[in-house]
């Protein structure tokens, strides 16, 4: 600031104040041996103050984002420290959500999967249904101002509820300008503020909707200027404020595919982003990119996720939970130790749930595990996995139990599900009628000797097996891309049509994103009024049981199932009663029960005109997952225990087949 002339500043400031004079003296003389009075000086503020500067791209990809430094035109994100990172949850579990922005952001505002914010889809509505970085900064630091500017509309509602509650003090929807997001971050920066968040996303909408090409290039270049003047204003700052220490933080909320669009799949160009900091390392980061491009593996797990972001962002803060009650899936970033990638599994008969995790550094210490905010064990700082069998239920139902395993200032968490009943056996009466079972420990052998056979479609592909079955293995019946590439259950001719009842039952599993899929038929799917009976999974996810003859059908639709978790399907038709029924057990949901009668459906015709045998992942044709589903192409489902009674069980069956935690094979010599 240029010296002012004294007498003009003491002119000025009586003009503005209720001060009598200025100087030594009231009269209008120039006194030369009186020295000048000088201005006050402005001390900068030395107060001690962590603050936070978020910022997400989001269609800036990793590949781009290394391309652009290596060659200098992101010059703002060159300047940190940047790490290819992960989100989507992990394939195949059930934290997996797609790689869409709703559910990425989701992520990085929580540091949790979508078992537990619950945002799926990037839909108007969509609302997260766990404590914020917002929230949980305010209840730390009830004093603290948090602000936020997002591009998408859609997202900005995300959090509409913060705002609401008081926990986000200043909240700009952009509605599709990245300038306005750079405007306001840089606003609320200017006027202190302790957190601030800004979502930009002209580099998703233009992959979007031109691919990787120079319009592309120019939209992420305008995005790493939008840093780099953001950045720039907390250097500003900082001359006047040396005591404020600002994290800053740069993300994308989820990946692209291959054309550039946001199409929400798990492979690896979708669930791959891009994570940075001004901090000198990122804990468990890697610059081997080599050693991680090409296909999904799964020990990428071990790097940084999307999960991670806010817990390092609150650990800056001071506003951590603490490690008893921790219920994040991420850990910070910025400690010399993490435990990652936690996981938990509820055994089958409800009896233990075991938890696993990966850890990136050297312990000292105990890893300390707690259940519901109370240790309930110690194991060595090397351990991977821990057995909780001590668990006790006063009441039938779903019990939700929230794990948090810690050493040293590395904490993560994870949450189990436990659906508790009273023990059920497994019936002896099971053994009455039943024609078919194929266990699926290793080969598909038809242990009751009834004439079954699995087969391929196409003749040549051979079977697998997944280790983690609800008994041992588990059959996994991947749907390839060909014309012919599903498995089917070929049964002795006449069998649907001889037994006046029948059941089917199996254990199934899959991730639940395919929409309009049989898992189980001998009709020609394009029609459920085609004669035959089909049990197919649809968006939600949802079951769907259908059975055709003579021109008329009847449906049992929109039965809910838990994605990446075994549940128990039946369905019976009883000819003489006229009834289907659909019987489904979920360790999330429950078991439930629904029936319809048939009497209009000619159940001479539910066997089908395509040969005595029911598509597995496929129809009866074998050709509909490829060419006429709503989710066409490869896709895996998971069998076990798949079996054919021939009459109608009772529900106690079908509950002891669920419930009892044992494989209808036990009841063999």
């Amino acid at each position: 600031m240029q010296a002012l002339d004294w007498r003009k500043w003491c002119a000025t400031l009586l003009a503005t104040s209720a001060l009598a004079g200025c100087g030594g003296s009231d009269d209008d003389s120039d006194d030369a041996t009186a020295p000048p009075t000088q201005p006050p000086v402005t001390e900068p503020d030395q107060t001690r103050a962590d603050k936070v500067l978020f910022i997400g791209v989001d269609g800036l990809t990793y590949d781009a984002m290394r391309r652009g430094v290596a060659d200098q035109s992101l010059a703002s994100i060159g300047q940190l420290t940047a790490t290819r990172a992960w989100t989507g949850g992990v394939t195949g579990a059930v934290t997996q959500q797609p790689t869409l922005p709703a559910p990425g952001w989701a992520t990085l505002l929580t540091g949790q999967w979508a078992d537990q914010h619950g945002v799926r889809y990037t839909v108007q509505g969509e609302a997260i249904k766990t404590p914020t970085l917002f929230q949980r900064v305010k209840a730390a630091l009830p004093e603290a101002r948090t602000a936020a500017a997002f591009n998408s509309t859609l997202l900005a509602g995300l959090v509409g509820g913060d705002r609401d509650a008081g926990y986000l003090q200043a909240l700009t929807d952009c509605a599709g300008v990245d300038d306005c997001v750079a405007t306001q971050a840089r606003d609320r920066i200017t006027e202190g503020y302790d957190v601030v968040v800004a979502q930009f996303g002209a580099p998703e909408r233009v992959a979007s909707e031109s691919g990787f090409g120079g319009a592309y290039d120019e939209a992420i270049r305008h995005a790493d200027a939008a840093i780099g003047t953001l950045t720039k204003q907390i250097a500003d700052r900082k001359a006047d404020h040396p005591g404020e220490n600002w994290l800053v933080v740069v993300a994308s909320s989820h990946g692209l595919g291959k054309t550039g669009a946001s199409d929400g799949r798990p492979f690896s160009s979708n669930k791959t982003i891009l994570l940075a900091a001004n901090q000198p390392a990122l804990l468990g980061g890697s610059a081997d990119d080599a050693s991680f491009d090409g296909l999904w593996d799964n020990n990428w797990y071990a790097l940084p996720s999307a999960a991670d972001v806010a817990p390092t962002l609150l650990q800056h803060l001071g506003a951590l939970p603490a490690a008893a009650g921790y219920d994040m899936a991420g850990t910070s970033l910025s400690g010399s130790l993490a435990l990652r990638n936690a996981s938990a599994r509820t055994s089958m008969d409800n009896k233990s749930v075991t938890l696993n995790w990966v850890r990136v550094g050297e312990p000292t210490g105990d890893i300390v595990i707690s259940r519901d905010g109370a240790e309930i064990a110690r194991v060595p700082g090397t351990a991977a996995e821990y057995v909780d069998k001590d668990l006790s239920f006063d009441t039938e139902g779903l019990h939700t139990l929230n794990y948090s395993m810690s050493v040293g200032s590395a904490i993560t968490a994870v949450r189990a599900t436990v659906a508790y009943t009273k023990p059920l056996p497994l019936l002896a009466s099971l053994r009455t009628g039943l024609t078919m079972l194929f266990p699926f420990e290793g080969n598909v052998t038809d242990v009751a000797a009834g004439g079954g056979t699995i087969t391929p479609y196409d003749g040549v592909q051979a079977p697998a097996y997944a280790d983690a079955g609800v008994f041992g293995k588990m059959f996994k019946n991947d749907r390839s891309g060909d014309p012919i590439g599903a498995f089917k259950l070929d049964y002795p001719a006449g069998m649907l049509d001889a037994s006046s009842a029948f059941t089917i039952g199996f254990w199934y599993q899959s991730d639940g994103t395919a929409n309009d899929r049989s898992i189980l038929g001998n009709k020609d799917y394009n029609s459920g009024g085609n004669p035959g009976i089909t049990i197919a999974q649809w968006a939600g996810p949802v079951l769907y049981f259908n059975l055709a003859g003579g021109g008329a059908r009847v449906d049992i639709n929109n039965v809910k199932f838990t994605a990446n978790k075994p549940v128990y399907i039946a369905m019976t038709v009883d000819k003489a009663a006229k009834t289907l029924t659909a019987s489904v057990y979920d360790s999330e949901l429950g078991y439930s029960s629904r029936t319809v009668g048939t009497a209009a459906v000619d159940l001479s015709k539910i066997a089908g005109v395509f040969g005595p045998h029911l598509g597995l992942n496929e129809d009866g044709r074998g050709t509909y997952g490829i060419c006429c589903a709503g989710t066409k192409g490869p896709y895996t489902m998971y069998f076990d225990d798949l079996a054919y009674w021939s009459r109608a069980l009772t529900e106690d069956e079908v509950k002891s087949l669920a419930l009892s935690g044992k494989s209808v094979s036990e009841l063999f010599p």
